[in-house]
Parts: structure tokens; C-alpha cells; sequence
């Protein structure tokens, strides 16, 4: 693949994504004035009090905890597009009346909606899996506390500079796509959500139960397990009555703080 057509892909992949950030199942949203979502700048704001709060970055087991579990959800959602996809392929859309074309443009945007943000955040997670293996790789471990601010020109270290001013950025692109990969991953879940209930609610059964022959839940569990269900609670029971006898000192400790504060 061509250098052109790649860079053609990811950046129409990531206006995509952020488009859908912010637009709704009717493409009626108007974008953001300035520029990004809220959240975005919540985590654009996050990112920043990382940096300055913590001046030695990551620790090599946090690192180790985002390369699994970034990992585990790329492969997951890679596999989730291509069955939503298959969902897709076997909809129709044949809608007459204005409600239905309406119901129909909403599962359509759904499904982008959902495909362009999962896409979106596993490029993401691709681009954060690249910098903490780079940080594993060349080190990632300097502390700003060990420098300080020159006083004039003369004392300026230019390499330092241009090097601690890239850690600066890495930090910040770090902490800032960590916290979008799950903006994205929870708008993602949410599409996914409205499009299936969008159906469902279209074919659900049209009668009415009859609310006499409906037993409860625990009616169920009673004529399923009448006498696991008996034993299951009892257990439960003895476990919770156990965990408060074994820390009732410390109950009773926060008990009087609570009381003394009134």
C-alpha cells in the first residue's frame, strides 16, 4: 500500500471518528465551536494535570497492565466489526411510511456510528500500544524534579531541551488517547445499545401477557431449587454475618467518627 493512500485512510478514519463523537442518528448535530466534545477537553484538561502532577511518568508494571489490556480490547472489537457487519449485510430496508424511514436512517447512522468509532478506537489503541512500547524500548523513567530552569542563555542545553520537551508531549498524547479510547469505547457500546433496541423494539411480540399466569423471580427459584435456594441463601447469609463480625471493630470505629461529626 501506498504512503498516500494510507494517510488518505487514517485521516478520513479519524474525522469519521470525531464526527460521530458529537453527531447524533439523524445527522442533525451541528459540530462542536471549538472544535472538540466536551469530554475531549475533560480528558485534554486530565492529560495536562498528569504532567504536571506526576513528573516520572508511568511505572513498568502500569505499562505492562495497558499493552495486555489494550491488546485484548483491539482483538475484541476487531472481531465485533466484522459481526456487526454481517448484521448489516442482512437488514432491508424497505420503509413507506415517513416513521419507518425515519426508524430506518436511525439503524443505518447506528451502525456507522458504531463502525466509525470502534475503527477509530482501535487505532487509537494501536497508536498508544506504539508509545508504551517505545517507552519500554528507550526508557521512560525521567524525572523532571532532577532539572530545573536555566537562569540565561548560557546555561540552556538544547539537546536536553528538545528532549524533555518531546517526553512532555508524549506524556500528554499518552494520557490524553488513553482517556479517548474510552470516551470512544463507551460511545461505541452505546450505539451498539440503541441500534439493538431500535430492533428489538420493532419486533417485539404484540400481545399482552396475562399478568395472573406470570410467577415472580423467586417463585421461579423455589419450584426450580427448592431446596438450593433455601441452602444458597443461607450461605450468603452466614458469609455476609461473618465479614461484619470480622470487621466490626472497624465498623464501629467509622460508626463514632460519623456520630461525632453531628
Amino acid at each position: 500500500m501506498k504512503l498516500d493512500n494510507l494517510l488518505y485512510y487514517i485521516l478520513n478514519l479519524i474525522i469519521e471518528g470525531h464526527k460521530w463523537q458529537y453527531q447524533n442518528a439523524t445527522c442533525t448535530n451541528t459540530s462542536p465551536k471549538l472544535y472538540y466534545t466536551t469530554l475531549q477537553w475533560i480528558a485534554i484538561g486530565l492529560a495536562s494535570i498528569f504532567v504536571l502532577t506526576k513528573p516520572s511518568g508511568l511505572n513498568n508494571d502500569i505499562v505492562d497492565y495497558l499493552l495486555s489490556s489494550l491488546s485484548i480490547m483491539t482483538g475484541f472489537f476487531l472481531a465485533l466489526v466484522v459481526v456487526v457487519y454481517e448484521k448489516y449485510m442482512k437488514l432491508e430496508f424497505n420503509a413507506t411510511t415517513d416513521d419507518e424511514k425515519i426508524t430506518d436512517i436511525k439503524t443505518y447512522n447506528y451502525l456507522r456510528q458504531f463502525n466509525a468509532l470502534t475503527s477509530y478506537a482501535i487505532l487509537i489503541s494501536i497508536v498508544v500500544i506504539s508509545i508504551l512500547v517505545g517507552s519500554l524500548l528507550f526508557g521512560h523513567e525521567t524525572k523532571f524534579s532532577d532539572y530545573k530552569f536555566a537562569t540565561s542563555l548560557q546555561e540552556v542545553d538544547v539537546l536536553l531541551t528538545i528532549r524533555l520537551s518531546i517526553i512532555v508531549i508524549v506524556r500528554f498524547l499518552l494520557i490524553y488517547f488513553l482517556l479517548d479510547f474510552f470516551i470512544l469505547t463507551i460511545y461505541a457500546i452505546c450505539s451498539l445499545f440503541q441500534f439493538v433496541n431500535l430492533r428489538m423494539s420493532e419486533n417485539r411480540p404484540r400481545y399482552e401477557l396475562n399478568l395472573s399466569k406470570v410467577t415472580t423471580d423467586n417463585q421461579t427459584l423455589k419450584k426450580a431449587y427448592p431446596r438450593l435456594s433455601v441452602i444458597a441463601k443461607c450461605i450468603i447469609g452466614i458469609a455476609i454475618a461473618g465479614l461484619i463480625i470480622y470487621e466490626l471493630d472497624i465498623i464501629i470505629h467509622i460508626f463514632n467518627k460519623v456520630i461525632q461529626l453531628f
